[in-house]
């Protein structure tokens, strides 16, 4: 089953990798054996998590970039491709929810902000790091949308959109290099217990919680057990999927 399973060896780079499921699924990487490049934007966050890969056996490193910023994107894959020379698994964290106004409220800047934040530094990343895939003939690449793209609900305008340019991406992606060996999916979370989520009010939280019809919110180790499943070699017949780890929210 290892030739199935195993990334032991493989190179993983995750963006958003500081915190989070990011975080669970660069530590997950360690600890099945991939060397892992934990790319974000707060050296301190960034170094603590490759500590925790470290300190278990593992080999990593950290790579400063804002993924929405082209030339900081390609010295960071300069850095990683230099270091490791190859590029195995891309998993596309970097991102963020943004709670919007009424739609009357929403500026043309807030707009472009958010998709920056959510769609453009996955697509910076993908471009820069898919031409070594190419030539080895195989990658991996998973990247985080939400529920919310798959919803209608009033509300959110902007981080909606951009879960749902998120999937689009995925898909066109997914079409233009499964000959090449490449997997790209996507997964949709529904609300997931990350430091940022737990900063919200306890009855916030609660209520969602109730609305989810598993009757609880997700944890970062459950995204990243997803995560991992869709790295592995054995899942080189899953592409273009949107896997749904939201307990129940959507079951479109």
């Amino acid at each position: 089953m290892d030739e199935i399973t195993s990334i032991a060896g493989q190179v993983a780079i995750v963006t958003g990798g500081t915190a989070g499921m990011g975080e669970a699924a660069a530590v997950r990487f360690g600890a099945e054996g991939a060397k892992v490049a934990v790319i974000g934007r707060t050296p301190e966050k960034g170094n603590a998590v490759v500590k925790r890969i470290t300190d278990a056996g593992g080999e990593a490193m950290f790579v400063k970039a804002e993924c929405a910023d082209e030339d900081e994107v390609k010295a960071a894959c300069e850095t990683i491709l230099g270091t490791w020379g190859r590029a195995d698994i891309l998993v596309n964290t970097a991102g963020g929810f943004i709670d919007s106004p009424p739609l009357e409220e929403i500026t043309l800047d807030a707009m472009h902000h958010s998709w920056d934040w959510n769609v453009i530094a996955k697509f910076l990343i993908t471009r820069e790091l898919v031409p070594t895939m190419k030539t080895q003939k195989y990658g991996r690449i998973v990247n985080i949308s939400s529920v919310a793209g798959r919803t209608a609900r009033a509300g959110a305008i902007e981080y909606a959109t951009t879960e749902a340019g998120i999937v689009g991406l995925t898909r066109r992606l997914a079409t233009e290099l499964a000959p090449n060996g490449i997997t790209v999916n996507a997964i949709a979370p529904g609300l997931v217990l990350t430091p940022r989520v737990r900063r919200h009010p306890q009855d916030v939280l609660d209520a969602r919680a109730k609305a989810t019809p598993v009757g609880r919110l997700g944890t970062p180790e459950e995204l990243a057990h997803a995560i991992w499943y869709l790295c592995t070699p054995g899942a080189g017949f899953t592409t273009g999927a949107v896997l749904d780890v939201n307990g129940g929210a959507w079951m479109g």
